[in-house]
């Protein structure tokens, strides 16, 4: 069962038995290759008939780039609305601001079945802290993936600190993408780590741009790897195109496999 755009009102004891919605929050070091991963898989979603809600959460912002929008304002940058729902007089922070009337006005239209939101994150030191623009994002989060029944996918820089505990346990996959490289593979583990203690089971080992059999055995030697991507010289070229169903290009063809086991298996 597939459902329209627009926000859960009642969940029936069918939808209950099968999900024909996920959300699904793609992180990783910088470089590995999470934001084309991202837009290929929202685009493959999109294509089989799902609503889909790319969100770009990255401070770079590439996601919003891919598809186009790179001259868009992220909603972290919207000081006129960040000022009417995350701060109260005198200083105080509204942490639980109203944002469901916000996804849709500003959710940009890609193509059939297919949105963009840039969310934007906090780009400050101390990022963690108390500040209407987390207390705005954090709601937004909550809202994508606790009350909206489109497919989500989330574009996420390295952590996973913005997300509140109860946002991850909405959440359906994270996608720990990786590469084989040394660096690459410890911010992985840092990952896993982190996300056990925040009692997450539902993280999934990505290893991307793998050249060779020996660079498959380094991963798997160090890292539990739910699906391998082979290395593309062609997805570069057609993500400039922004020609994401490019079907000759094997990047393609694996994130398809990534996305039909991602259907089987969460």
């Amino acid at each position: 069962m597939r459902r329209p755009f627009g926000r859960i009102t009642r969940l029936t004891s069918a939808s209950l038995t099968k999900r024909a919605i996920m959300k699904i929050a793609v992180t990783g070091k910088g470089g590995v290759g999470k934001t084309i991963i991202s837009a290929y898989l929202s685009r493959i979603y999109a294509e089989n008939g799902f609503h889909t809600i790319a969100v770009d959460a990255d401070p770079s912002l590439n996601l919003a780039a891919i598809f186009g929008k790179e001259d868009s304002k992220p909603m972290s940058e919207m000081k006129d609305i960040i000022a009417e729902r995350a701060t109260m007089g005198g200083g105080l922070i509204r942490m639980n601001p109203y944002v469901e009337d916000l996804i849709d006005p500003y959710a940009i239209e890609i193509d059939k079945n297919l949105k963009l939101l840039i969310s934007g994150t906090v780009k400050a030191a101390g990022s963690g802290c108390l500040c209407p623009e987390n207390a705005l994002l954090r709601s937004l989060l909550q809202e994508l993936i606790l009350a909206r029944n489109e497919v989500i996918i989330l574009d996420m820089e390295a952590g996973l600190e913005i997300m509140s505990r109860g946002t991850i346990k909405g959440i359906d996959a994270i996608l720990a993408i990786t590469e084989p490289s040394y660096s690459s593979v410890q911010v992985t583990k840092k990952l896993l780590k982190f996300a056990r203690d925040l009692g997450i089971k539902n993280l999934y080992v990505v290893a991307n741009k793998i050249k060779n059999p020996a660079e498959s055995k380094f991963i798997t030697q160090n890292l539990d790897v739910f699906h391998q991507i082979p290395y593309s010289k062609g997805v570069l070229k057609a993500s400039m195109d922004r020609n994401f169903l490019y079907r000759k290009n094997g990047f393609y063809k694996s994130i398809l496999g990534l996305y039909n086991k991602l259907n089987k298996n969460v």
